[in-house]
């Protein structure tokens, strides 16, 4: 129901409330008061339960984890403080470079990331309490940050009017854009697929598509002395989104799907890093392995019983190939000798496999790649099919370039569990 509690939740001194949070349950909230206590009020009874008294002055941010095991606070004294949610105690303090100003946290990750007063972002490790991230890069104070649905991205918003995307495995900033009006609070959807914003002057709700669920973008560092596509400095002006869609919904010229924000071409990562290190392929592992026990599936595979042929087979006239539906009722006798002539060119040709050919070929140029992407495109019993049907009447010619190419892909180290 879309109506107003009956409770009115105000602290017991009637302090002004500078911070609230809930629960994961939902049972029971939080307020961060102006004196520096922070009070836990039930939401069915209305009642204070317990105080958690500590910070020196207002309290800036509160969150809790996802088990109801500990709280966490930030406040104007530039610490954050970790309390026991069942007995108020506190039982951790870290003392933050600067002033944090909001709290948010990813539950499943156990990460707190603070918006401090010198324009930073702080990762905090909730777990060791010790900052592992920190994002510098806005020219004015934050008003708001999200993790996305996966704990990937950290977006921030500023009073520099921009919002920033920050990735924290690698710790830099990929993307970033300016609007005419501040942000002045961001939100992921629960699934990750749009950013909403609220901005100044503004009582509507703005939803940005995340590009990355329908096409490749890459997650390049992006430099804050980059230039736009205008060649001015800095984060480029887009515009707020309305009921009609953007600009390059509408199929503007230069505003290609996919294409990247820099150079309008899609990056592509190299196939080996460097030399000295060891490439992984991306075959799912249950696929070779099951080359070693390929015989147990067969055996395991087999019916119980062979099959048997039905005791009136029904009659089928054989058709000729072609478009039109024919019936190939009667062959002149000189068709005979001519047929098995061709039978007897294929089952020549058959002979030398597939793989044979590659084999062949790479031996005479030296690139055995294309050896083992034939290899990776057929299934489990295909490749022992084809390694097993290597002809051995041709000097065993077949067999030495097989185990070249086995050679110089452990060499490259490429694809090295293959």
């Amino acid at each position: 129901r879309r109506a107003l509690g009956k409770y009115t939740l105000q602290a017991a001194d009637t302090a002004a409330v500078r911070a609230v949070a809930l629960s994961a349950c939902g049972n029971y909230a939080f307020l961060g008061l102006a004196t520096g206590a922070i009070e836990m009020v039930n939401m069915q009874s209305g009642l204070a339960r317990r105080t958690f008294a500590g910070h020196a002055k207002a309290v800036t941010g509160i969150a809790t984890d996802a088990c109801n095991q500990r709280v966490f606070s930030t406040a104007l004294d530039g610490t954050l403080r970790v309390w026991d949610f069942a007995t108020g105690a506190q039982t951790h303090v870290l003392a933050l470079p600067a002033t944090a100003s909001r709290l948010e946290i990813y539950r499943e990750g156990a990460l707190l990331a603070c918006a401090c007063d010198d324009a930073c972002v702080r990762i905090v490790d909730a777990d060791a309490l010790r900052v592992v991230r920190t994002f510098a890069g806005h020219g004015s104070r934050i008003t708001d940050l999200a993790f996305s649905n996966d704990g990937r991205w950290v977006v921030t918003a500023s009073l520099d009017s921009t919002v920033r995307t920050w990735d924290l495995p690698t710790g830099y900033m990929v993307d970033w854009f300016r609007v005419e009006s501040v942000a002045v609070s961001v939100a992921f959807s629960p699934t990750g697929d749009f950013l909403a914003t609220a901005h100044m002057d503004s009582v509507g709700i703005f939803l940005w598509a995340n590009r990355t669920q329908f096409v490749d973008v890459s997650l390049r560092q992006i430099s804050p002395d980059a230039a736009d596509a205008s060649g001015v400095a800095g984060a480029a002006l887009v515009p707020l989104p309305t009921s009609a869609g953007l600009a390059a919904d509408d199929g503007e010229p230069g505003a290609e799907p996919g294409a990247d924000s820099e150079d309008g071409a899609a990056y592509l990562a190299p196939e080996q890093l460097t030399d000295n290190m060891v490439t992984l392929s991306t075959q799912p592992r249950s696929k070779w392995q099951a080359l070693l026990s390929l015989s147990t599936i067969k055996k395991r595979n087999q019916p119980e019983k062979a099959p048997r042929a039905p005791e009136q087979a029904p009659f089928f006239l054989p058709s000729v190939a072609g478009v039109e539906q024919r019936f190939a009722l009667d062959e002149p006798s000189g068709a005979e000798p001519a047929r098995a002539a061709d039978e007897s060119r294929l089952i020549s040709v058959a002979l030398e496999s597939q793989l044979a050919r590659i084999l062949y070929r790479a031996q005479e140029t030296g690139a055995y790649g294309p050896v083992f992407a034939y290899l990776e495109a057929l299934g489990p019993s295909a490749v022992d099919v084809e390694i097993r049907t290597l002809p051995v009447d041709d000097g065993l010619r077949a067999l030495r370039a097989f185990v070249q190419a086995v050679t110089a892909q452990l060499q490259s180290k490429r694809d090295f569990e293959l």
